[in-house]
């Protein structure tokens, strides 16, 4: 079964005080959040979460004519693949069983410092992926000795 991806516009407000940042007017679990001038794009897989957010008023799901037209990041070309797989991957636990790839590593600290992936870093990601940086050891198949 495919996941389906509900983009929507969510008005953005501003709290008093100077240096307060802009924060979203409604509450939004688990989703992916890029945020422009008044409103947010916000891209989310809960089909009930979904319903509620468009009871507001001034909620609206984002058509692929506005997609298309919308500059994710000024000046840098952030395609909404790459954050389509972000939104997949919310809610999943990856610490659990498996190593760390140098690509996921680079990809954890670009994302910390608000760089965003494109379609060429996610391929270098995988590329990067094949060299573990932790938990190699839980890759290893575990060889019991024979009792005696």
């Amino acid at each position: 079964m495919k996941t389906v991806i509900h983009w929507l516009t969510v008005p953005v407000v501003r709290h008093a005080g100077s240096g307060a940042s802009p924060a979203l007017k409604y509450e939004v679990p688990d989703a992916v959040v890029v945020r422009g001038s008044g409103t947010a794009y916000v891209g989310i897989t809960d089909e009930q979460a979904a319903r509620r957010l468009l009871a507001h008023p001034d909620v609206e799901t984002l058509s692929a004519e506005e997609k298309r037209r919308v500059e994710l990041v000024p000046g840098t070309p952030v395609p909404w693949e790459s954050l389509e797989q972000q939104i997949l991957s919310l809610g999943t636990d990856h610490r659990r069983g498996g190593a760390v790839g140098l690509g996921d590593l680079v990809s954890a600290l670009t994302r910390r410092a608000r760089i965003p992936e494109c379609g060429g870093c996610a391929r270098r990601r995988k590329g990067l992926n094949r060299i573990t940086v932790w938990g190699w050891w839980r890759e290893r198949k575990l060889h019991l000795q024979p009792e005696g």
